[in-house]
């Protein structure tokens, strides 16, 4: 089976997936990257790193103003959030973890906001909203207007705006609270009421999804009383802890879907409620009416390839590459997805696979992203596992003076218990992965991993290292774990 009208293909066994071919400046950065690497390096290092240090200088300009127009008094715990904020997401990005140091950086440009407001004569009411990340075609309308306009990740959003994607977009609101909701492709969702108490600190987010899809990440309630809720025209759901969940809303049946993938959330019809935890999944009727809940298979567990793995050939249409995850426990199938967008949002390839394995092959050079989904009974399909990214790179970009594997030494391997504590070094620059889990690796080449052992007895443990070269070495080490 095959599909028609394709400029390239991904094909995974019987099946061929269409591709967004190279532009011109997709030509020059691979042609321009250090070691064959120049796009990998942009799209998943240098553009993720400097969006992070953006969010962190814009967040420390602000703090400065902040802190030049308060002297203390009630405002000094707010500069301080802001201040303590700042430097969870510089901590962060000293890790390399780009994405929660822009969160937090972003968490820290609204306190700095929400001060420099009650200075200037607001009442602290300020709770700036914007988004975190968009992908296609995403649209905004303002409360009280009638047109439509492009987003952009420099809007500032308020109660009664509007956020509409098309059937290829996708995007990231983040809250003044922490709280992030991606809103799917083909969806409509409202910014119903922003809330926070300047006394008790109870604060609020609450959304209505006219049609479509979010899923929403939720943080750890600041005290009791805060919650984040979405709303659909037949039940609403409300979570008042961390925690993710998903709620779908058809506008042709009038029905609503809402799964619970971490924490807990309540869902109120018309008449009734009901308390979900994770793993959980309830519908609900046109007329408001619950059904009953069923339950929601767990992630899968990516297996190969490693997240960041690079694959050079001298001719990437020829080269074939393996895809497999781990079998979830009563699974009737799986849901492959793959796409060259972090959000899925204009996916590649998306099919039901009956096994727990894929060979992909015929693909162009470019950056990819895959996740794995189970199907439980009754068709149910449960969250998706953690994305990992791949990347195919021509031979004929490849810096063939470079030959030599990165060096990759272990010096320290203690196992206590279940979990064993990793030091060692490798080449400055190189990437490396344990049992195909992706490990920080500092800028002097050397790493820090603790690593919880899979099974009762003799673990192997597999450390493989690639520098930008595409030059590979692996070492393997065993522990045990004794059962009790």
């Amino acid at each position: 089976m095959a599909d028609s009208g394709l400029r390239g293909s991904i094909q995974l066994e019987w099946f061929n997936v269409s591709y967004r071919g190279a532009g011109p400046w997709l030509l020059a950065l691979l042609l321009l990257g250090l070691g064959g690497g120049g796009y990998w390096f942009y799209s998943l290092k240098v553009a993720p790193s400097a969006e992070a240090a953006e969010a962190i200088e814009r967040a420390r300009t602000r703090l400065r103003e902040a802190q030049s127009l308060t002297d203390g008094g009630g405002l000094a715990e707010i500069v301080e959030g802001a201040r303590v904020t700042l430097a969870e997401a510089c901590g962060n990005f000293e890790a390399s973890q780009w994405g929660q140091s822009r969160i937090a950086a972003i968490r820290s440009e609204n306190l700095s906001l929400k001060a420099i407001g009650m200075v200037r004569g607001g009442d602290g009411s300020e709770r700036p909203v914007r988004f975190y990340r968009l992908e296609g075609d995403v649209r905004v309308k303002n409360a009280g207007e009638f047109a439509w306009q492009s987003a952009s990740t420099t809007m500032m959003l308020q109660i009664g705006d509007q956020v509409k994607t098309s059937s290829s977009a996708s995007a990231q609101v983040i809250y003044f609270d922490g709280t992030i909701t991606t809103v799917q492709p083909g969806s409509l969702l409202e910014i119903r009421d922003l809330y926070e108490d300047p006394v008790t600190q109870v604060r609020w987010v609450r959304e209505k999804l006219s049609f479509g899809e979010v899923r929403a990440s939720t943080p750890k309630r600041n005290v009791r009383g805060s919650y984040h809720e979405v709303a659909t025209d037949s039940a609403t759901a409300r979570s008042e802890e961390a925690g993710e969940f998903r709620v779908a809303f058809d506008r042709q049946t009038r029905t609503a879907e809402f799964d619970v993938f971490d924490g807990r959330v309540q869902v109120s019809g018309r008449m009734e409620r009901a308390a979900l935890a994770g793993g959980e999944r309830i519908r609900s009727a046109p007329d408001g009416k619950l059904m009953n809940k069923q339950m929601l298979p767990g992630a899968p567990r990516l297996l190969s390839p490693a997240d960041q793995r690079v694959f050079i050939a001298e001719d990437p249409t020829l080269a074939k590459i393996g895809l497999s995850w781990e079998s979830v426990p009563g699974a009737t199938g799986y849901r492959l997805v793959i796409s060259d967008r972090v959000l899925f949002s204009e996916p590649l390839y998306d099919r039901q696979r009956e096994g727990t394995t894929a060979e992909v092959e015929g693909v162009a050079p470019g950056a990819y992203y895959w996740r794995v989904a189970a199907f439980g009974q009754n068709a149910v399909l449960g969250t998706y596992s953690n994305p990992r990214r791949f990347r195919v790179s021509s031979q004929q970009i490849r810096d063939r003076a470079d030959a030599e594997p990165p060096a990759l030494e272990i010096t320290d391997f203690v196992a206590i218990g279940s979990m064993v504590i990793v030091n060692g070094r490798t080449e400055p620059g190189a990437e490396l992965w344990i049992d195909n889990e992706k490990i920080d690796v500092d800028t002097s080449g050397t790493f820090y991993a603790v690593v919880r052992l899979r099974r009762e007895g003799l673990n192997e443990l597999q450390f493989l290292a690639q520098d930008a070269a595409g030059n590979e070495v692996a070492l393997a080490r065993s522990a045990f774990v004794e059962s009790f």
